[in-house]
């Protein structure tokens, strides 16, 4: 009797780690199904205080900060071509 309850429950684990696979599986899916993000235009503007805005064209709002230009620009090309920027 002891061996039959510890076969159902290695079954139930089985069953459950199985479960959990086709979830895991389906969400994989639908998430490479999600069309890119859209490329944003940006725009780079000076200010007076030594760092330069990196702003989104189309509704103004401010994207980022940086000291240099070429942080700038990196940051602006990341963003233009949809990159998620890693915090």
């Amino acid at each position: 009797m002891n061996a039959l309850t510890k076969a159902r429950e290695a079954i139930a684990e089985l069953l459950d780690a199985m479960r959990q696979t086709s979830q895991a599986r389906m969400a994989a899916s639908a998430r490479q199904r999600q069309p890119a993000p859209t490329p944003r235009a940006t725009q780079l503007v000076c200010s007076g205080n030594a760092m330069i805005r990196v702003v989104d064209v189309d509704t103004g709002k401010v994207l980022g900060f940086r000291r240099t230009v070429r942080e700038a620009r990196w940051l602006a090309s990341r963003l233009e071509r949809g990159l998620h920027l890693q915090q």
